[in-house]
């Protein structure tokens, strides 16, 4: 059997699957076509949702593992995903899933570490420090890759900053 993928508009990419039966007469190769959108989505994201992974688990072949299952999945669910209200939002909380999943099965004090600002913060305040001091996203970059609006981002960065900052200074415990 051969599967051909390509994008819209382009040249199929062919991958062949060796379980034609002997005697069986060459088949035209399968086509499979993603939708415009989601190759779309998937260029627009992918290199963001990369640095954002490695960031969280300070290992390339881990964040690539898990950008490429996010985007896996998301291609089984695209139809559901693309009718949601934000589809960045339902992109955005499976790949804090898997990445969450992995740290997980590390089972490592490295895990820990690496992680720290998620267990030092709620996970939409954490994810606004890595966004905007990590990775220097604009608020409306952050937003649009979470999919939440512009601020909602800068209302997690002032609450992670008063977080992280401690009670004032005199302050009665």
């Amino acid at each position: 059997m051969f599967l051909s993928l390509r994008r819209r508009g382009e040249a199929p990419v062919r991958a062949s699957c060796p379980q034609q039966a002997p005697g069986d007469a060459p088949q035209q190769p399968i086509e499979l076509v993603l939708p415009l959108e989601y190759t779309a989505f998937c260029l627009l994201h992918q290199d963001r949702y990369l640095h954002y992974a490695h960031e969280r688990t300070q290992d390339a072949w881990m964040s690539r593992q898990v950008v490429e299952a996010v985007l896996g999945n998301l291609a089984t669910i695209w139809p559901t995903v693309i009718s949601s209200p934000r589809p960045s939002a339902v992109a955005w909380q499976l790949l804090d899933a898997l990445i969450t999943s992995a740290l997980r099965s590390r089972r490592s004090e490295d895990a820990r570490v690496v992680d720290a600002v998620h267990r030092q913060l709620p996970r939409g305040q954490a994810d606004a420090v890595i966004l905007r001091c990590r990775l220097q996203l604009s608020d409306k970059q952050a937003a649009e890759l979470m999919g939440v609006e512009a601020p909602a981002v800068a209302s997690q960065l002032r609450m992670a900053q008063r977080a992280l900052s401690g009670p004032p200074a005199g302050a009665q415990p």
